[in-house]
């Protein structure tokens, strides 16, 4: 994966995961804003690709809420499986993971 696929991918993660009135909203056309001369991207393939992640951290918050996993375990575990991943967007859902498994 090249540098500028992973820009997109991290941007993309930042936008799904955002707060406040975009929460949960499709992605796509504020990606879009973003990299406009990105016509070409898969919108829907990135916004699937993200989601996934999200999920998959979210999996390892109610892992570690079992005892299954440490803490320090799910950002390490979320970089390995999604390579792209920053570690502070996994840091930051590493957090949301916890919060959402101990509601």
């Amino acid at each position: 994966m090249d540098t500028q696929e992973a820009l997109v991918l991290n941007t993309a993660f930042e936008l799904a995961t955002e707060w406040g009135e975009n929460f949960r909203k499709p992605i796509g056309d504020r990606l879009s804003a973003r990299f406009p001369d990105a016509g070409r991207l898969d919108f829907e393939k990135i916004e699937q690709t993200v989601r996934e992640a999200e999920y998959f951290i979210y999996s390892l918050g109610e892992r570690e809420l079992a005892g299954e996993i440490t803490e320090s375990d799910i950002t390490r575990l979320a970089v390995e499986r999604f390579p792209w991943l920053k570690p502070d967007n996994a840091a930051r859902l590493k957090n949301i993971a916890m919060y959402y498994a101990r509601r």
